[in-house]
């Protein structure tokens, strides 16, 4: 079962995919207004009306992206990284965000773009010290996205401070998100990314070091989560980062997919700044 999003002059209107039928509602809503009444708009979708009409906005609209660095064993190990003993977080920002066929752009200052295959928990509610026990009724749904990464710019280490984590992870077009999210009961979801068609990272979310509640719990015992908002999932094994494969080029085509969810396909594109 998954949701998006249609808009028509300035109005968004809910489309919920189920069992190959689409379904619109005749109420326009704003996103995370939708995602903080979840379930009183799903139940309204029985009486949408069935549509062709394909999804032309992107699904989130969150004012916190939290995304956790080494999440997965297997990429701290190609990267020669240590995972934290406890989740670490860096931000991108809105505008960060871009739809599931948009191009990916590649500045001047980039000469090792990578990519990172991942899934984004959606928060529904507010969320405040939250145990690990229930913060799986925090979020309502999953989206595939590309964590995208200059790795140029993060690794210019600044002694006494580390990364330079925003001009290597937030720029512009840096974090597309697929044209679906689906409705998440705690299932296992698998990671698929491919460039050019080649096969680069498999993974599933139960292979994340810190699991969706317990990053949740983590977070919300210091900052309070609100409808809307993303926690994405760190990424597996396959990075250009770990020497295996080359750095992305203009041209390169990259798709990160999970079956129940869907897909991005990205173009880089090569821009004159």
């Amino acid at each position: 079962m998954n949701i998006s999003f249609y808009s028509d002059k300035n109005h968004l209107f809910p489309l919920l995919s189920d069992d190959g039928k689409t379904v619109m509602l005749r109420e326009s809503v704003e996103i995370n207004a939708f995602y903080a009444n979840f379930d009183h708009y799903m139940k309204m979708f029985g009486n949408g009306d069935s549509t062709k009409i394909e999804p032309n906005a992107v699904p989130i609209n969150p004012t916190k992206i939290l995304c956790p660095a080494v999440n997965f064993i297997s990429h701290s190990s190609e990267t020669k990284t240590k995972s934290p003993e406890s989740p670490y977080f860096f931000t991108k920002f809105n505008d960060s965000i871009t739809g599931y066929k948009d191009p990916i752009l590649l500045r001047k200052s980039v000469t090792e773009l990578d990519y990172e295959g991942e899934i984004a928990a959606i928060i529904g509610k507010k969320t405040k010290d939250a145990s690990i026990k229930n913060a799986l009724e925090s979020i309502v749904a999953l989206a595939v996205v590309n964590d995208v990464s200059a790795r140029n710019l993060q690794e210019n280490i600044t002694p006494g401070l580390g990364k330079n984590w925003i001009l290597g992870k937030a720029q512009e077009s840096f974090l597309p998100v697929s044209a679906w999210v689906h409705k998440w009961d705690g299932s296992d979801v698998e990671i698929v990314t491919t460039v050019n068609g080649e096969k680069r990272q498999y993974g599933k979310i139960s292979e994340m070091i810190f699991s969706f509640p317990e990053m949740i719990s983590y977070l919300s015992k210091h900052i309070t989560l609100s409808p809307g908002d993303i926690i994405l999932s760190g990424t597996p094994k396959g990075v250009a980062k770990s020497g295996k494969f080359p750095y992305l080029k203009n041209g390169d085509k990259v798709k990160v997919s999970s079956s129940r969810i869907g897909y991005i396909e990205n173009t880089v594109k090569s821009v004159d700044y």
